[in-house]
């Protein structure tokens, strides 16, 4: 048998003295191999060597990548396999509790030093969620934050003793009056670079400046366009040169009213904005153009309480989508017209049928208009600027134009929202194919479970972050605003009749637990919007938000904090009540719901509606002189079985009847209890 050879073992290296450095020469070792750091995600996915630096790599940088993000392996160790064992066991919501204590510290090994502090002292540390400031309100809301926590964010407690003190909760300062100076409005991107169009007067006789107009679109293709969507900003451009003229003084009129929110010179052009667009709308044929112009001046009206005109251009513009073989019927419409048609055309037809599809579905939703329609069908053209899989990875990380991340991510996004929402029209409108009573729970169910899987599958550039811009807030709003409606019919039953959630682990799902997680995720957005945005003194869209939380703190009795929030809403309606003349409509039918339903004086809100006549800008105070047409609803509950009564109009009008009659009772039971 032959002996078996073993290499040669090599003399160990000398051990370096105590003060040595463990390695003094740098040069390359036979035995050691030289350690290169973990390569970005970006580099990863396009199979390129990474240097690894740190916060950005040199390809990242080179190439203007907006997220470079490295993944980093970390072994397990066993005060993380400890905490995992915990979070596998703990009852729900103290498992909720420790893992928010982990987000806080970041250490397990700290948080696990003060779990057994904690227990040592017979106290509980991570466990008391509500002194950590977490307010989940029942185990639904929290089932819904741990696994979906795009649509259901963990929210922090807002103080309500910070609330009551802020400036959120009485008058807007008017402080800017006439020609501000407002950096936060710059001129839109796509003008960057290059000349801006032809002298106003090519396409309007309003007398005014190129600079002034510039400043006030501008304000609109940031602040709105993003979420409306109806054309293009970058062939608008090119429509202020071809001179089309309908579009361009529907566009000019809306920011008119946004602006002054800024100048209160700004509302004298709109009238004359107004008319000339009503003017070039009946001489303009039915065009792509014509489409997006009508909805333009729709959603203009809004703000001025001019509802019929408002159906009206919303209902013209579906007419001529229709004539247009984009909505429904023959689906070789539009496939025939793509013969010929330039790419800008095509461009422009998707954005036009797309956006007016969404305005119809949100005026017959959130407004409920008496004779709104919501669209037979969704348009029969792909939605414009939406992105592949793979396109989506890439916005992750290119540093795209804010206006064009905004325009190809926001748009997109809400465009199914909205088919969602169209697939719900049953629950708050009557329709020919309702489905029977006895599923229509189950159909509520599994439109709230799609509503929550569209805003978990939203691409990281629409996540909720502390830098995030308002579109991103607003398309929050929307989406909790759409789960109190889906599930309307269905709350507030007696406790033998309350239906409950089947797909749902928790053991409190129910309508009333899920429209109570939605109405916690409101209050952190609406006060994050009046916080950070100046969005929220000249853009109407976000209202929603003010409307549906206003109608949710009056029906909550046990809510502790309800008239703080209801303050909230309402003093957010006087922040828009500059530029919008409908906000003032508006408080006086939720005033009058107060009334009757809390025990508010008279005299507070005869106070706060004198707050906000004293907001008012010269032409609109003349404008009040008119009576309003407020005809959406306001007390969303009593919508479901009075609407007439609901109407924002009908309950304004009761305002000053109920505040008298209101001071009256109080001074009544003051005398018999002094005489008592």
């Amino acid at each position: 048998m032959q002996p078996r050879r073993y290499p040669p073992i090599l003399p160990s290296v000398p051990l370096p003295e105590e003060d040595e450095p463990l390695n003094p020469d740098p040069g390359p070792s036979l035995s050691t191999r030289r350690q290169r750091p973990g390569a970005c995600t970006t580099c990863r996915r396009r199979k390129i060597k990474c240097d690894g630096v740190r916060p950005k790599c040199t390809n990242c940088e080179r190439r203007a990548v907006k997220f470079c993000v490295y993944i980093d392996k970390v072994k397990a160790g066993p005060e993380v396999m400890e905490l995992l064992e915990l979070l596998k066991s703990l009852p729900m919501i103290e498992a909720f509790g420790l893992l928010n204590s982990l987000r806080d510290k970041g250490d397990p090994a700290a948080v696990l030093s003060m779990l057994r502090e904690g227990d040592a002292e017979g106290q509980s540390t991570f466990l008391d969620v509500e002194a950590r400031g977490l307010t989940p309100r029942n185990m639904l809301e929290l089932e819904l934050m741990a696994n979906n926590s795009k649509s259901f964010l963990p929210l922090r407690r807002i103080d309500a003793r910070v609330l009551a003190k802020s400036d959120l909760l009485r008058p807007m300062k008017r402080s800017i009056e006439a020609n501000p100076v407002n950096p936060s409005f710059s001129a839109n991107a796509a003008s960057e670079g290059r000349r801006f169009p032809p002298p106003v007067d090519f396409w309007t006789n309003v007398m005014v400046t190129n600079e002034f107009t510039a400043q006030v679109i501008s304000l609109y293709i940031k602040t709105d366009h993003p979420i409306l969507g109806l054309f293009s900003p970058y062939l608008f451009i090119t429509d202020l040169y071809e001179k089309d003229s309908e579009k361009v003084a529907s566009e000019a009129y809306k920011p008119q009213q946004m602006y002054s929110a800024f100048d209160k010179d700004a509302m004298q052009f709109a009238d004359e904005f107004l008319h000339e667009a009503q003017k070039a709308r009946k001489e303009e044929p039915d065009s792509y153009s014509s489409m997006a112009g009508a909805i333009l001046l729709s959603i203009s009206l809004i703000g001025n309480s001019k509802d019929h005109s408002i159906l009206f251009y919303a209902k013209e513009a579906m007419q001529i989508g229709q004539n247009l073989g984009l909505f429904g019927g023959d689906e070789r419409g539009p496939a025939q017209s793509n013969e010929n048609m330039s790419k800008e055309d095509k461009t422009a037809r998707c954005y036009a049928a797309w956006g007016t599809f969404n305005w119809n579905v949100l005026v017959s939703l959130f407004y409920r208009q008496p004779g709104a329609e919501s669209p037979s069908s969704a348009p029969l053209l792909p939605i414009p600027g939406e992105r592949t899989p793979i396109h989506q990875e890439d916005d992750m990380n290119e540093n795209l134009q804010a206006d064009e991340g905004l325009l190809e991510m926001i748009f997109p996004a809400l465009c199914h929202f909205w088919q969602i929402i169209h697939g719900a029209a049953w629950i708050y409108t009557s329709t020919e194919d309702r489905p029977p009573d006895i599923f229509r729970m189950a159909l509520a169910e599994n439109k709230f479970r799609e509503l929550i899987a569209w805003a978990e599958a939203l691409p990281l550039p629409l996540i909720r972050t502390d830098a995030q811009t308002h579109h991103v807030i607003l398309l929050y709003i929307w989406l909790h605003c759409a789960i109190l409606d889906v599930f309307r019919p269905f709350v507030r039953k007696s406790e033998g009749e309350r239906p409950r959630l089947t797909t749902f682990s928790a053991s409190d799902s129910s309508p009333d637990a899920a429209c109570a997680a939605s109405v916690g995720q409101l209050k952190n957005l609406i006060v994050e919007y009046r916080s950070k945005f100046v969005e929220s003194t000249c853009s109407i869209l976000w209202h929603t938000g003010l409307l549906y939380l206003a109608n949710a703190m009056l029906k909550d009795t046990s809510d502790p904090d309800r008239h703080l929030y209801l303050m909230l809403c309402l003093y957010g309606y006087e922040s828009l009540s500059r530029p919008f003349r409908i906000s003032e409509v508006i408080v006086q039918g939720l005033l009058s719901m107060t009334l009757k339903e809390t025990d508010m004086s008279g005299s507070e809100a005869q106070r706060i509606v004198n707050e906000l006549k004293e907001g008012r800008l010269h032409g609109v105070r003349e404008d009040f002189e008119h009576k309003s047409r407020a005809t959406f609803m306001v007390d969303l509950d009593l919508a479901l079985k009075h609407p007439e009564q609901a109407r924002a109009e009908n309950l304004a009008e009761e305002f000053e009847n109920l505040a008298l009659f209101r001071d009256f009772l109080d001074q009544e039971r003051m005398e018999i209890s002094d005489e008592a």
